[in-house]
């Protein structure tokens, strides 16, 4: 027996939205106050970014993503230049006077400054992003210190040059950039069908009640960002369906079908592949795996669920 509608009227909806829009601002206080150690001349923006901000988290969703982006220092992008326009690019940029290492080194002590006592330590950044914890904030956070990243089309002689923006950051103990586009992302996702964001929520949580109550030895690991980027390359033909039951299961007919080429898929932003090598890509055999999983539940659901009611009821 198949999962009923009444099951995705649960799954379909937002989580929380309260403490995100405060603790942006209590970070953007502590970024600009007098004693902080950034750049006066710096020019910065501070902007929430993933799930919170594109409307897809869902009920217990984790941290909020909050950027911190150094605009005034940028990683350029300009194999798109032609000779002429390369070498204006080169005589009109020169290296800053305010490094992203500066500025990265510096909004980690700001927020230090801000949040750590000598009786708790809620600002730690041992990965990608700066995480504030342990209730200094209505909600988790991840802080993440990045500069401009600038893709480059042209750079006349007269008027101003055809650039994509994005932002690009290393781990604090790695030296390989990271580079997205979350405002392209935003922007994209925000013009697919009214439909495609619920039905991005609805993927995150039937993952995530595989993951806790599916009666399997199986998981699926699946990040959230990726399973976003997937349903953005599902027709709008299938995501406008009204029944939610039936879009689901058209969607797992649709990226299983053997018609379908996943290396062609791209990311929300359009900038990058979905699936490759790179630190900002997935692999195709994580996402056939969730699929697959998805559709035993989808298949089963009758007889797994009884198990997986059970626990649920235990826990």
């Amino acid at each position: 027996m198949s999962i009923p509608e009444s099951q995705f009227d649960n799954w379909h909806g937002t989580g929380a939205d309260a403490g995100s829009a405060t603790a942006r601002k209590r970070i953007v206080n502590a970024l600009e106050m007098d004693r902080s150690p950034i750049d006066d001349d710096a020019q910065v923006v501070t902007f929430l970014q993933g799930s919170y901000k594109n409307d897809t988290h869902t009920y217990g969703s984790s941290d909020v993503d909050i950027v911190v982006k150094l605009e005034s220092t940028w990683l350029p992008e300009t194999s798109n230049l032609d000779s002429e326009d390369q070498a204006r690019y080169d005589n009109n940029t020169s290296n800053p006077s305010y490094t992203y290492s500066e500025f990265r080194k510096d909004v980690f002590n700001t927020l230090k400054t801000r949040f750590n006592s000598p009786s708790s330590k809620p600002v730690k950044w041992d990965g990608k992003a700066i995480e504030i914890t342990d209730g200094a904030l209505p909600v988790d956070v991840d802080v993440v210190p990045c500069r401009d990243y600038r893709v480059y089309y042209s750079y006349p002689e007269n008027g101003e040059p055809d650039i994509d923006h994005g932002m690009a950051f290393r781990p604090r103990y790695g030296t390989e950039q990271v580079i997205n586009f979350p405002k392209i992302h935003y922007q994209n996702g925000t013009e697919k069908h009214s439909n495609y964001k619920e039905t991005v929520r609805i993927f995150k949580n039937a993952r995530d009640y595989y993951n806790e109550y599916w009666k399997s030895v199986f998981s699926i690991d699946a990040p959230s960002y990726f399973i976003e980027c997937l349903i953005c390359n599902v027709p709008a033909r299938i995501l406008r369906r009204s029944s939610r039951s039936n879009r689901f299961v058209e969607i797992l007919d649709h990226l299983q079908s053997d018609c379908n080429d996943l290396t062609t898929f791209d990311q929300v932003s359009k900038m990058e592949k979905l699936f490759g090598d790179s630190n900002t890509q997935w692999e195709i055999s994580e996402a056939e795996t969730m699929l697959k999983r998805l559709r035993s539940m989808w298949d089963n659901w009758y007889d797994q669920k009884q198990g997986a009611d059970f626990r649920l009821a235990q826990s």
